[in-house]
């Protein structure tokens, strides 16, 4: 019987040394990093070893850019497989992904989710173990126009970029509703502005049909009862699942990483899309989706036995003690004195008021620890992760595992949040707790 075991987390946003503190909870949890086969994480930092320029209104808030050394940091924390695609990846722009790519291959770090060109970038890295072999799919549903990459024609290269996922989303409207719309679109000039575009189109781009219309850059739709959804391009689904299916034929196991900002119909459940996402990829052979991006816990489904963890949170964030900071940001923030990355950090996020600082549940987040016995799932355990909410910003952002309290909370959250998927998260030992599998 092959086993293997894989340790799960959420956003890394390391930018600074000595990722495992000297905390005895801190060095358990970099025991299972280390005792695991594979643990993946999602890199949401740029390593950054002199190449690309800053992005400007970079997706995100603004540049994540750390020395490129902090990948030496990760690896030694005990992270071994790394998805890069996310809405900072693209930092430092194309010449920078292509840095990051370097960087990562130099050090023989598997990675996926970038490259320099879109079919690189969908590709799975496969990761072989003496007991047997993973592949990683990594692709990221936020992101700026023209940040995904792309493929080269016959007479151009391609664009160095990431993975995308894209999505769409449609606000369903009533009848008179739409009628007001229309009205709107008529009286205020918008459609006498599109006369060009029907010239040369033969079509007015707005008008999708009788009943459907394009405004603000929004899709509406005709309907009974108004609404919001969200749904994936068929095109990249089609292209990411071509992948996983793939995968499915080359390693005992296939996980698959998604990086994703949007909300669903509150900010702890995912999209729509994301969802159908997710179980696409389960049903073209994945054995785990594992989701991250809002910074915060999201819950977790069991979809034919296997689990899709919505986000994971964070599992490293020292965004605050990142050393480089472009013009552009630090215009954004006003000083009494010469700006520096403390004072800028400081003062965006209001000296501990706003951003991320006072918000718990931004430091609390999960390791899942996934075993499988000839590709089989057997056991899931969630293990609650600590990052020092409330400490100073030079020493909170780095994991140790939750004491029994924390936990408690952690874990009941985590419950809550997974129980309008039909999962039973069951109590586990030592603060722990196990994901209740068919047969279990």
């Amino acid at each position: 019987m092959t086993r293997l075991t894989v340790a799960l987390s959420g956003d890394c946003m390391a930018t600074r040394g000595a990722v495992i503190g000297s905390d005895p909870a801190a060095g358990r949890l970099q025991e299972l990093l280390q005792g695991a086969d594979f643990a993946v994480t999602n890199l949401e930092v740029v390593p950054y070893d002199g190449r690309g320029h800053p992005v400007h209104n970079a997706a995100g808030g603004g540049c994540l850019i750390a020395d490129s050394g902090v990948l030496d940091e990760i690896t030694a924390a005990g992270f071994t497989v790394l998805g890069c695609a996310n809405n900072h990846a693209m930092d430092l722009g194309t010449e920078g992904v292509l840095g990051t790519v370097d960087q990562l291959r130099s050090r023989g770090i598997p990675f996926a989710g970038i490259g320099p060109d879109l079919t690189t970038a969908r590709r799975p890295v496969y990761v072989d173990r003496p007991g047997g072999s993973l592949a990683l799919l990594a692709c990221t549903t936020t992101f700026l126009p023209g940040q995904e990459a792309a493929d080269p024609s016959p007479e151009l290269p391609g664009r160095p970029g990431l993975n995308p996922l894209r999505h769409s989303a449609t606000l369903r409207v009533t009848a008179p509703q739409m009628d007001v719309l229309r009205t709107i679109d008529a009286e205020t000039g918008l459609r006498a502005r599109r006369a060009e575009a029907r010239t040369l189109l033969g079509i007015d781009p707005a008008i999708l049909g009788p009943d459907r219309l394009s405004l603000f850059g929004t899709r509406f739709l005709t309907a009974d009862e108004p609404g919001f959804t969200t749904e994936c391009d068929p095109r990249d689904l089609d292209e990411i699942s071509r992948w996983v299916g793939e995968a499915r034929l080359r390693a005992d196991l296939v996980v698959v990483s998604v990086h994703s900002h949007e909300p669903g119909p509150t900010p702890e459940t995912p999209g729509e899309f994301l969802r159908a996402f997710a179980h696409r990829m389960i049903d073209e052979g994945a054995d785990v989706v594992v989701g991250h991006g809002p910074h915060f816990l999201r819950g977790v489904e069991l979809y034919r036995n296997r689990p899709i963890f919505y986000s994971l949170g964070n599992i490293v964030s020292q965004i605050e003690l990142a050393d480089r900071v472009s013009a552009e940001d630090y215009a954004k923030v006003t000083t009494d004195r010469p700006p520096t990355p403390g004072r800028y950090y400081d003062r965006l996020g209001g000296h501990g008021t706003r951003l991320f600082a006072p918000h718990r549940r931004y430091w609390q987040s999960l390791l899942p620890v996934l075993t499988f016995d000839d590709g089989t799932l057997v056991t899931a355990r969630l293990h609650p992760v600590d990052l020092g909410f409330g400490l100073p910003v030079h020493r909170r952002g780095r994991p140790r595992l939750a004491d029994q309290a924390e936990a408690k909370e952690i874990l009941t959250d985590v419950t809550r949040l997974s129980e309008s998927y039909g999962t039973t998260v069951g109590a586990g030992v030592d603060g722990t707790a196990e994901l209740l599998l068919d047969g279990a």
